[in-house]
């Protein structure tokens, strides 16, 4: 064989080892479940149970983990998705997975479906679909997200 007939082979061979790994890898995680709407899918990894049985005696259990932690549009939602699978993987690979918490975009995503859902009763209050201004501990004002009052409502404690 020549030196172009391996550097060929190798680079026919290698893609196809990468896509063949990346592909079981999806599969032993169960990747595929993260696409549907089902609760359980959460509980791949074991951090989370604590998290789907709050939920389960929670007053939001008739709301799947969707419907609160990613955005109701099609783009939105698997944007999400992608973005919210990609670092959990990163943080159950390399980091300690005891550790994950939401982060700042998925705080705002959720405070935008508890208005959404409960527009009705929040429209007195909420200006411009943001959470009221009302005076910090400190001094001045900020924004308060809902579940800042209303802990426990979507996880009980």
């Amino acid at each position: 064989m020549t030196r172009r007939q391996i550097i060929t082979g190798l680079l026919l061979i290698l893609p196809g080892m990468v896509l063949g790994l990346s592909g079981y890898t999806f599969y032993y995680a169960k990747g595929y479940s993260y696409l549907v709407d089902d609760p359980n899918a959460c509980v791949n990894c074991h951090v989370m149970r604590d998290n789907l049985y709050a939920w389960q005696v929670s007053p939001h259990r008739f709301v799947t983990c969707n419907g609160c932690h990613v955005p109701h549009n099609f783009l939105g939602k698997y944007a999400t998705k992608v973005e919210h699978g990609m670092r959990h993987s990163y943080v159950f690979t390399f980091e300690d997975p005891q550790v994950i918490r939401i982060k700042e975009s998925g705080k705002d995503i959720v405070e935008s479906n508890c208005i959404r859902c409960h527009a009705m009763m929040v429209s007195t209050i909420v200006h411009g679909g943001r959470p009221p201004l009302v005076p910090p501990v400190n001094g001045g004002v900020s924004a308060m997200r809902c579940f800042e009052c209303h802990q426990g409502m979507g996880h009980a404690e």
